[in-house]
C-alpha cells in the first residue's frame, strides 16, 4: 500500500519535469534556430514579405507565408524587427505610387475592378503590418469598432453640412489677413486622388480598412 502511495506522488512530479524540459527546449531551440539563420533571418524575412505584397492576391491566399513571417518576428531582436517593418513600409508606399499612377491612366469603366484589387491589396498590407508587430496580429476590439462608426456618422454628416463643418474656429482672423499671395493651395497628388477613391469604394463595399486606410488615404505618410 505505501509504495502504490509512493508511486501516486512520483507521478506529477514526473510531468512537472516533462513539462520544464519541454518549455526548456522551446526555448534552446528558438535560440539555435536564430543563432544558425541570425543575420539573414531579417533579410529572408523582407524578401517574403516584398513578394507576399507584390504577388499575392488577397489574405487568404497568402495566410501560410503571412504565418512564417510572424514567426521569423518573434525570433528578432528589436532591431532587426524594426528594419523589417521600415523596409514593408517603403514597399507599401512603392506599390501606392505605382497604383496611383495606373489609376489615373485607366478609364471609367476599368477603375471600378482596380480599386476592387487595391482594397484587397490594402488588406494583405494591413495583415502585413499585423504580423510583423511582434507578440502578433492584434485583435481588433468593440471600441475600434465604435469609433470607426462614430468616423463615419461624423464624415456622413459633414457632407449633409458642409457649412455647419466650416464653423469659424479659432485663429481664422489671423489667416484671413494672409495675402492670397501667401496661402498655400493644397496639393493634389495622384496618390491623394487613388486612396479617396479607394476607401469612397470601400465604404460603398462595407469593408473596414480601419486607422490604416485612413492613414494612407489622409497622405500623412512620409514619401519614400
Amino acid at each position: 500500500m505505501a509504495k502504490k502511495q509512493q508511486k501516486q506522488q512520483r507521478q506529477p512530479s514526473i510531468f512537472r519535469k516533462l513539462l520544464l524540459y519541454g518549455i526548456g527546449g522551446s526555448v534552446i531551440g528558438a535560440i539555435l534556430v536564430y543563432s544558425f539563420r541570425g543575420p539573414n533571418l531579417a533579410a529572408e524575412t523582407m524578401s517574403m514579405q516584398q513578394k507576399v505584397l507584390m504577388e499575392g492576391k488577397d489574405f487568404a491566399s497568402s495566410k501560410e507565408e503571412i504565418r512564417e513571417i510572424m514567426q521569423n518576428i518573434d525570433l528578432m531582436p528589436s532591431k532587426e524587427i524594426y528594419k523589417v517593418r521600415k523596409d514593408l513600409g517603403r514597399s507599401v508606399g512603392q506599390l501606392s505610387k505605382q497604383s496611383a499612377e495606373k489609376y489615373l491612366q485607366l478609364g471609367t469603366a476599368e477603375r471600378a475592378a482596380f480599386l476592387d484589387e487595391g482594397i484587397e491589396k490594402m488588406q494583405l498590407a494591413k495583415a502585413l503590418f499585423d504580423a510583423t508587430n511582434q507578440g502578433g496580429m492584434p485583435t481588433r476590439t468593440q471600441a475600434d469598432a465604435e469609433r470607426y462608426k462614430q468616423y463615419r456618422e461624423e464624415r456622413e454628416a459633414a457632407k449633409r453640412n458642409p457649412h455647419q463643418s466650416k464653423a469659424k474656429k479659432p485663429g481664422d482672423d489671423k489667416k484671413k489677413k494672409l495675402d492670397d499671395g501667401e496661402k498655400k493651395k493644397p496639393t493634389v497628388t495622384p496618390e491623394k486622388v487613388y486612396f479617396e477613391a479607394l476607401l469612397k469604394r470601400a465604404e460603398e463595399k462595407n469593408i473596414d480598412l480601419g486607422r490604416f486606410g485612413r492613414y494612407y488615404g489622409g497622405g500623412r505618410r512620409r514619401r519614400p
